[in-house]
């Protein structure tokens, strides 16, 4: 019964000792260093292409009430920035922030081409 504790607290010890190695700042430095420094700067561009026939309507904020800022019309490309919980349109309460102007999109007419990261 001993032995096999004894083995198990050294098997523990063990892991711990790598997994406390595989940490160490000095191997961290080393995997940063393989990472290409500017590969963060060329994450692709997130998008939407508009799928209602009638278009989408840009508001001011994430929900039908607001003012309509302006409208894009069916299968026009928007670059998004971010997404946030808002307004259910159809069963769908995504919202996407437009890149580069002011205003909302709902999801719900406006198909995701890659992932949109959250606001």
């Amino acid at each position: 019964m001993f032995k096999n504790v004894k083995t198990t607290v050294a098997v523990a010890a063990g892991a711990l000792a790598l997994g406390l190695l595989g940490a160490s700042p000095a191997l961290a430095g080393e995997q940063r260093a393989a990472v290409p420094a500017d590969s963060v700067a060329h994450a692709k561009q997130a998008t939407g292409t508009v799928v209602a026939r009638t278009g989408v309507n840009v508001r001011s904020e994430p929900n039908t009430r607001s003012r309509v800022l302006d409208t894009y019309p069916y299968g026009a490309t928007i670059a998004l920035r971010c997404k946030v919980y808002g307004e259910n349109v159809d069963g769908n309460h995504i919202w996407y922030k437009v890149e580069g102007r002011t205003g909302w999109v709902t999801a719900r007419y406006v198909r995701n081409n890659n992932p949109v990261p959250w606001c």
